[in-house]
């Protein structure tokens, strides 16, 4: 109805402004582990899926503005072997 209407055109107005701003999400899962972007909270044991020294979970997104970095993003990370 109207209300997801309404939610739907602010969310679009919402994205525009990250793009003119040059707001960029950070979400790394399955990415290889950059200390420059991530934090690394924990780290857990690999189960083969996942390489190690990789993101295996995002618990909160990180943000860029302008490629640099506004919050990294916090991790959980697979074990080195």
């Amino acid at each position: 109805g109207a209300l997801r209407e309404g939610v739907e055109i602010t969310l679009r107005q919402l994205h525009s402004a990250f793009e003119r701003g040059r707001l960029k999400e950070i979400n790394p899962v399955g990415e290889k582990f950059d200390p420059n972007r991530h934090q690394a909270i924990s780290a857990v044991p690999g189960d083969g899926t996942v390489p190690p020294n990789h993101v295996v979970a995002v618990l909160q997104k990180g943000w860029l503005i302008a490629d640099r970095v506004l919050r990294p993003a916090l991790v959980t990370v697979v074990q080195a072997a």
